[in-house]
């Protein structure tokens, strides 16, 4: 055997994959680790792990009942009159807007145009009710509904007078409107109202409300009205059966702070219920700028981008082509940059908007474990990555070889990981439930 074969630097190619192979390995075993975890977190607790002694109250059994929707007359778009006997025979959907709102309003109705879109076929008719009747007239509202593309058939846009929208508002659908009063009487703040949306079946019961500004009520109530499931406990409608009018509301006099007030509306004051809202605590609902709600999509494109020149980097260090290799994954390393720039300013910009940081993925049964298993893995990875990453790049770029083959070789599985489930998330998340 020739002398220089004992010389060879290069160790055999089965040691050279055995890091790899093992960090691989090491991803496969926190994923099954993780899995284990979410399936005990979310999987109810059997009657041995409840406590022995059980306390028992006594509380006084109310009847929650479904509650219908009072009778109403008011002018369509087209100037035709519609009542509530008109919608009866089919599930409807209503929410509340003023045409000059700055405020949720745009939100609010850009959901219903996705709602109804979603719901083509299906027979549920939509239903939008101006608070402000005296600006939103007719020709007003026609205007307004050929922005969101309305189909007059499917979507209604109703006006009328203001007392009876009002009344209808706050004694039948049981929500808050409000017309503000001097100081506080801004241009386009001249109404605070529910951001809710209400479901309302073929009998004219009010069975679901879900909130306008939250995409995931919205996408809940997108399989409700295509009768996929049922309604959620947490958004089904439902009223103390013994009270024809359970929050008593009246309309607020003109230039009182109050939004509502019950004072007076029970001569008998163990029947009347008080509702004081005040104009400081009706806070102005900030709409999420477009440019935010289309970020998810540029990360799992940024993503979808890193993994694939993951792999054209790893391609070309196995065909000995070093420079192409350097470009690169430096290349890979400035799109994971930009990456994480836009998906910290997605959350950040998501709190400020609408409170939240996040998303959260709906109740659905095993994929949610499924989502959850990925989603923890994926974050625990990531924080690695641009450690690892930094320091590979580092000693490739300072020509220390045998240290930026060995840190690659766990470097490369952990970033082409992270990755991938970036991708995969965003598609479980967004399309997958409908978020």
């Amino acid at each position: 055997m020739p002398e220089n074969e004992h010389l060879n630097p290069n160790p055999p190619a089965p040691l050279r994959s055995y890091a790899m192979q093992r960090t691989i390995g090491g991803i496969l075993w926190l994923n099954v680790f993780v899995a284990i975890l979410v399936m005990l977190g979310t999987t109810p607790k059997s009657q041995e792990q409840q406590p022995a002694t059980n306390i028992i109250i006594e509380q006084p059994e109310i009847d929650l009942v479904e509650r219908e929707v009072a009778d109403f007359s008011l002018t369509e778009r087209s100037t035709e009159t519609i009542t509530k006997q008109d919608l009866l025979g089919k599930p409807w959907v209503v929410n509340f807007i003023f045409t000059k709102c700055v405020m949720s309003c745009p939100t609010n109705t850009k959901a219903m145009m996705e709602l109804a879109e979603k719901c083509k076929g299906t027979g549920v008719r939509f239903v939008t009710i101006t608070v402000d009747p005296e600006r939103d007239t007719p020709e007003q509202l026609k205007g307004y509904a050929e922005i969101y593309d309305a189909d007059p058939e499917q979507w209604l846009f109703l006006t009328g007078d203001k007392a009876e929208i009002h009344r209808l508002i706050r004694e039948s659908f049981l929500q808050i409107v409000e017309e503000r009063e001097g100081d506080d009487r801004l241009l386009g703040y001249e109404f605070a109202h529910t951001d809710r949306v209400m479901h309302i079946d073929e009998t004219g019961k009010i069975v679901g409300q879900y909130l306008a500004t939250d995409p995931v009520e919205m996408a809940t109530l997108a399989r409700v009205l295509k009768g996929e499931r049922e309604t959620p406990e947490d958004n089904k409608f439902l009223v103390p059966k013994s009270l024809p009018n359970p929050l008593n509301i009246e309309a607020p006099e003109a230039g009182t702070s109050e939004a509502v007030s019950a004072e007076e509306s029970s001569e008998n004051p163990k029947e009347a219920a008080e509702v004081v809202v005040e104009d400081s605590e009706v806070e102005p609902a900030k709409e999420v700028p477009t440019w935010i709600t289309n970020l998810p999509a540029v990360n799992a494109s940024l993503n979808g981008l890193a993994t694939l020149l993951l792999m054209l980097g790893f391609v070309l260090i196995k065909q000995g082509k070093i420079q192409a290799h350097k470009a690169t994954m430096l290349t890979t390393f400035g799109v994971s940059v930009v990456f994480l720039g836009c998906y910290l300013t997605y959350h950040f910009g998501l709190q400020y908007y609408t409170g939240e940081a996040q998303k959260s993925f709906p109740d659905l049964g095993f994929i949610r474990q499924v989502y959850l298993t990925i989603l923890i893995s994926h974050i625990i990875l990531a924080v690695f990555v641009p450690v690892l990453a930094g320091m590979t790049i580092f000693y490739g770029l300072t020509n220390r070889i045998e240290k930026h083959r060995r840190i690659a070789r766990v470097t490369f599985p952990i970033w082409l990981y992270v990755s991938v489930t970036g991708v995969i998330i965003y598609l479980m998340l967004y399309q997958l439930a409908g978020v």
